[in-house]
């Protein structure tokens, strides 16, 4: 009380609103009274059923986002009619949270384009609406809300319990595109891998009856660059295509896979785990200034957070003029590094599922970490894009040349035993 009196008195009178000091309600940092236990139990009212979990706890949106993703996959995302029957469960609330944002995307990244928007929806009331709830008092139709609000929210759920592919190991030596050939024409597609659970399953296939290398479905395609910004309504034809790269991009060490601008406006491939600078895009009505520097070192997907949470997203840059007014903004400043925009790409699946699993082979002291493009390998730096398990480090990954005759790992056909069938049993 004394420190509060005097925090009273500094104001002395001229002031009788509120001001802020420095509590904050972190929702995440339960703990229990015995100091030295963590906090390995918890019992929020979560109820599931199918894949899909209702939480009844009420968070605003990114809230919601950041629990699914600790304690379940990710927001629901409805992929089809049939999923968005099995929401109507929960009819029994009036909204929920989903994975739908703003720009339209999924919080879980997948490529859905299903809808089922309530009419006159969505329809950015305020300018400020770029979550997405569904309305049970509207027969499960989903409404635009303010990200700020409060709402129960939907997780789904992939249980690490069980896998639904079933992997074959094929003892016989193909390049990449002949092993991809070999499992679409005979299962389904090279193997793609979701989690360690699946990781276990892919190296049980092989029953210590191998201990080399093996291909599985991830790719490197170095020329499939995408804007962050992935909204049909900002781009006419050809403007999704600008470019201006400078020497590059060279994917030099195996795991460049956003782009940086520097201070005479080229372009360059670099590490997405790199702090750095970054450029805002703010598309809003009645906005001043469309590009907004921050100099504030973060990561690539931290410097999205940041633009897609305060402005629209990363920086676009569709046409030379927009490149030039980037750079009036940036010699403006006197800012003469490096700042991250919008420009990104993903490695890819085989069969283009949008899993990002990945159980790349660390540094050790007898080994160079992966991918590494075969930096350091002589005559192969720069054409590693095609990934290997490699069985004598424990299925850890590695990229290798796509050319490279090695056998591989097909999926196939589902497992029988479902998530809920193993609790059923148990």
């Amino acid at each position: 009380m004394t420190e509060m009196n005097s925090v009273m008195n500094t104001v002395n009178g001229s002031y009788d609103g509120s001001a802020w000091i420095g509590l904050y309600d972190d929702v995440n940092s339960w703990r229990w009274s015995l100091g030295n236990t963590e906090l390995a139990f918890n019992s929020w009212k979560t109820e599931c059923q199918y894949k899909f979990c209702v939480c009844l706890n009420y968070l605003n949106w990114s809230e919601a986002q950041r629990y699914c993703r600790e304690h379940h996959t990710d927001l629901v995302s409805i992929r089809n009619e049939t999923e968005n029957e099995r929401i109507d469960l929960y009819s029994n609330l009036i909204n929920v949270w989903i994975g739908l944002y703003r720009t339209r995307s999924w919080s879980d990244q997948s490529n859905s384009t299903f809808s089922n928007w309530r009419s006159g929806e969505p329809n950015n009331a305020g300018d400020s609406e770029y979550c997405t709830a569904v309305s049970f008092s509207d027969a499960g139709e989903w409404t635009d809300e303010n990200c700020d609000y409060q709402l129960p929210f939907i997780c789904y759920n992939v249980s690490p319990l069980a896998s639904s592919r079933q992997y074959h190991f094929i003892s016989v030596n193909k390049s990449w595109s002949e092993a991809q050939t070999y499992c679409r024409q005979n299962y389904t597609d090279l193997a793609t891998i979701d989690n360690m659970t699946e990781m276990n399953s892919v190296m049980n296939t092989v029953n210590g009856s191998y201990n080399g290398s093996a291909w599985i479905g991830l790719y490197d395609d170095v020329n499939s660059w995408r804007w962050s910004l992935d909204d049909d309504d900002f781009y006419q034809e050809g403007e999704r295509e600008f470019r201006n790269w400078f020497h590059e991009p060279n994917n030099y060490v195996g795991d460049e896979l956003c782009v940086l601008l520097d201070y005479n406006g080229n372009w360059a491939d670099f590490s997405c785990d790199s702090s750095q600078s970054f450029l805002c895009y703010d598309g809003r009505a009645n906005t001043s200034q469309n590009y907004v520097l921050v100099l504030e070192g973060k990561t690539w997907h931290e410097a999205q957070r940041h633009c897609r949470e305060f402005y629209t997203d990363l920086a676009i840059v569709r046409n030379e003029t927009e490149h030039q007014q980037i750079l009036d903004v940036t010699l403006f400043s006197g800012y003469n590094m490096y700042i991250w925009i919008g420009l990104y790409r993903n490695r890819l699946w085989s069969d283009q599922s949008s899993s990002t699993f990945t159980y790349w082979l660390p540094e050790t002291s007898y080994v160079y970490p992966q991918p590494d493009n075969g930096l350091y390998v002589t005559g192969l730096h720069g054409s590693q894009h095609c990934t290997t398990v490699s069985l004598q480090s424990f299925g850890q990954w590695t990229d290798e040349s796509c050319f490279e005759r090695l056998p591989f790992f097909c999926y196939g056909g589902e497992s029988i035993c479902l998530y809920n069938d193993i609790k059923n049993i148990r």
